[in-house]
């Protein structure tokens, strides 16, 4: 029987480790947001051997933006990808390269392009905002709502221009991104305002609000949540079965160990006697 239950256990344990990795396959799904793939982007450099006679080895090293980790290289030929510690980014090298005289050789890394933020969240940013001032409409916190509102759309659609421009360099781009990302916390900060003012009025975010606010926590949903709570009742059930077998086990009649009145204490006292009788 204990056997039997330490099985069981054995499956509850998996099904539990199951359960708890849906749970998180759920939230990610969850949580996640859609985004649009870009056209990749060059790194090249350039290794020139100036020298008329001479062949030269020499050393090749690409530095990648900060921003680009080893599963957003998409083509880096032959170079190899190392992470330089001092300076918290990864590059692409070769440590020796062989230029006859006069050589010119062009290294080239393709890498995706992750310098933008996807549109649909821009565009949740900017709904969010005219949900809350239309919830903000009749009370006093308008007017001080509608200037963060205004602050807000304008700061989304300059982020817009700035990911449109296709003139702009690569260098330019990458700086451009970095500063949407300090604009963005920006936003999010005046939403988590405007959200404050609401709370002033005595108003509650609708449900509809809920489902749109690029704020709402990543909580897991109400059937993940019963999902792992159902699987620990079972785990602890089976628990205190195993628990309940071991004891009824232990405490069974004749069970070898037990104390008693056996032919061996008799005996022993028979024993004792015998031997005071001189005395």
């Amino acid at each position: 029987m204990i056997q039997w239950c330490t099985c069981c256990m054995s499956s509850v344990r998996a099904a539990l480790v199951l359960g708890l990795a849906v749970a998180g396959l759920l939230g990610q799904e969850a949580s996640a947001a859609p985004t649009a793939e870009r056209d990749p982007m060059t790194l090249r450099v350039v290794a020139v051997n100036p020298s008329p006679e001479k062949t030269k080895t020499v050393p090749v090293r690409i530095d990648l933006p900060q921003e680009v980790k080893p599963s957003d290289i998409l083509d880096r030929g032959d170079l190899e990808v190392e992470f330089d510690t001092e300076r918290s980014q990864y590059y692409v090298f070769k440590e020796a390269i062989t230029l006859a005289p006069k050589q010119t050789r062009v290294f080239e890394v393709v890498v995706r392009d992750v310098w933008f933020i996807p549109a649909t969240e821009l565009d949740a940013l900017k709904a969010h905002a005219s949900l809350l001032l239309k919830r903000l409409e009749k009370s006093e916190y308008y007017e001080s709502a509608k200037q963060l509102s205004t602050s807000i759309i304008e700061r989304l659609t300059d982020i817009h221009a700035v990911q449109a421009d296709e003139s702009i360099s690569r260098k330019q781009r990458i700086g451009g991104y970095r500063r949407n990302l300090q604009a963005l916390q920006g936003i999010k900060d005046d939403l988590a305002r405007m959200e404050k003012l609401l709370s002033f009025t005595g108003g509650t975010p609708v449900p509809e609000m809920l489902e749109e606010s690029p704020l709402k926590s990543d909580a897991p949903s109400t059937t993940t949540t019963w999902l792992v709570i159902f699987l620990i009742v079972i785990f602890m059930g089976l628990l205190a079965g195993q628990f309940f077998f071991t004891w009824q086990r232990r405490v069974r009649p004749g069970s070898p160990g037990e104390g008693g009145g056996g032919p061996g204490a008799s005996s022993g006292q028979e024993t004792v006697s015998g031997r005071s009788g001189p005395n």
